[in-house]
């Protein structure tokens, strides 16, 4: 299964660790988390200024102006279209 970020860009979602609402990421709990994610990955943003979720994968920090909701709801998509299952295959 893939996932569509933005601007054409779609990455295989086995490689998502995680997606977190922007504001949830600047919060105090958050920031040591962040810290040591962006140590040996790649941050690429997507939306400058209009930051609304981040994805994390294995190698990459991404930055998109999507809500998670959208994000999860083109997931969901997907896997109606294609008659696949909820894994990460």
């Amino acid at each position: 299964m893939y996932t569509y970020l933005e601007k054409e860009l779609v990455i295989p979602s086995k490689n998502i660790i995680i997606i977190i609402d922007y504001i949830h990421l600047k919060k105090n709990c958050n920031t040591e988390f962040y810290a040591n994610e962006i140590k040996n990955k790649k941050i690429i943003n997507l939306a400058p200024k209009e930051e609304k979720s981040v994805i994390i994968t294995d190698n990459e920090i991404y930055f998109t102006s999507y809500a998670l909701s959208t994000l999860m709801s083109r997931s969901n998509e997907y896997l109606r279209i294609s008659g696949g299952s909820n894994s990460n295959e």
